[in-house]
């Protein structure tokens, strides 16, 4: 009797998963055409296919089996097709299935396709993700220390991985440090259905980019100040951000040698699980690796000027779309009633009194003070602190 096939896209988080998502939904059909079934809700297609930030076509629910899931979902496959499930939370929950009485592991063909990233960088868009959804305050590296320097997607990762080699389930790596740009079509590879990739739609799309440090730190500052009254206020930012300027280059996150060695060091065991299931040229990096990375991009691929350019641009828009905001929490007026005025008078000293707090460093001193100083030009005052504050910086 012939098997079926299931393909179980798995994440993990932070690896290209709404662009894969997007695609899979775009060719929902010519996939099906190829005899690989790809089920999804109507609602969650409509916001793929316009390149949302979705969870794919499987989410966990509490009370309810994966395996009976996969087994009704495989019967309203038409023709025998292969079922593909994509989904993150797949990635959390997706061991149940080896103690499932709802489905027979040994009656089907089950593919499981995981993709990692590297340990600074998995954790720079973890701890992007805070900041921008959930009001995370924090500098990057009190961050790792409450997390003791452990990465949660790498330390499952490994675990998961051991389990799928347990039970004899072919599994697919793909290091996504190595293919950002392609990795939602080097997926279409792996199921067979590289035909089915929707190029026209997809090239050049950018789904959801990493902020620049200077939009980072300041989006800090906005989460300190307004988060808790304000709770959607870093979601509207730095989605505005994305949108108006979705190629902005962003720079690596500042990690101390000390705090990189710790890091290296307590995730080293994961590293080493997650690579012996790569191929030689995908190995992640470890310290010497990303040392060595780091040197040789101590070129800026972007020069000064222009990543200083980005950041007066992103200015702009931060001051904006934080108006509009807060006018919008504090009112019931549509959005697009809303309009865009110059930051109040308040709220330009306020971020004036913040820039002059002995725990905001020079660098950042200067973005808040320019992001008050773009909305109250002529001030002498705020113009005044502003250029100390600039000689500060260029002196040290």
């Amino acid at each position: 009797m012939k098997k079926n096939n299931i393909y179980l896209h798995i994440g993990h988080g932070k690896t290209g998963t709404s662009a894969v998502q997007s695609a899979l939904a775009i060719a929902k059909d010519q996939l099906l055409s190829l005899g690989i079934y790809y089920p999804i809700d109507s609602s969650v297609e409509s916001k793929a296919t316009k390149f949302g930030i979705t969870s794919g076509n499987w989410s966990h629910v509490s009370d309810r089996s994966l395996g009976k899931e996969l087994a009704s979902k495989l019967k309203a496959a038409t023709n025998n097709s292969s079922l593909l499930l994509s989904s993150e939370h797949l990635f959390w929950y997706m061991d149940s299935l080896f103690g499932d009485n709802d489905i027979d592991l040994e009656q089907i063909n089950l593919h499981v396709i995981l993709a990692v990233r590297d340990l600074e960088e998995m954790l720079s868009s973890e701890y992007q993700q805070l900041v921008k959804r959930h009001g995370e305050t924090r500098p990057f590296e009190m961050f790792l220390r409450s997390r003791e320097f452990i990465s949660s997607h790498h330390r499952r990762a490994a675990q998961l991985l051991k389990q799928l080699e347990d039970h004899g389930v072919k599994t697919t790596v793909i290091n996504y440090s190595k293919y950002k740009s392609s990795i939602a079509e080097l997926i279409f590879e792996v199921i067979g259905a590289k035909d089915a990739y929707p190029h026209s739609r997809m090239d050049g799309v950018v789904i959801n980019r990493s902020l620049t440090q200077k939009e980072l730190e300041i989006l800090r500052v906005i989460n300190g100040i307004y988060f808790k009254k304000y709770p959607t206020i870093g979601v509207r930012i730095s989605d505005a951000l994305v949108k108006a300027f979705p190629d902005f280059y962003s720079q690596k996150l500042r990690l101390s040698t000390e705090s990189r060695v710790k890091l290296y060091k307590y995730n080293s065991n994961y590293i080493d699980t997650i690579n012996a299931c790569l191929p030689n040229d995908q190995f992640l990096l470890g310290i010497k690796e990303s040392k060595d990375s780091v040197s040789s991009k101590s070129k800026e691929i972007v020069s000064n000027r222009q990543i200083r350019e980005e950041e007066l641009s992103s200015i702009e828009v931060i001051g904006v779309t934080l108006q509009a905001a807060l006018q919008l929490e504090s009112s019931s007026q549509p959005q697009n009633e809303i309009s865009y005025k110059k930051l109040s008078k308040n709220l330009v000293d306020q971020l004036v009194k913040l820039s002059q707090s002995p725990d905001v460093d020079g660098d950042l001193k200067v973005e808040i003070l320019e992001l008050a100083g773009a909305h109250r030009p002529k001030r002498k005052r705020l113009a005044r602190l502003l250029e100390e504050a600039r000689v500060y910086i260029r002196n040290e």
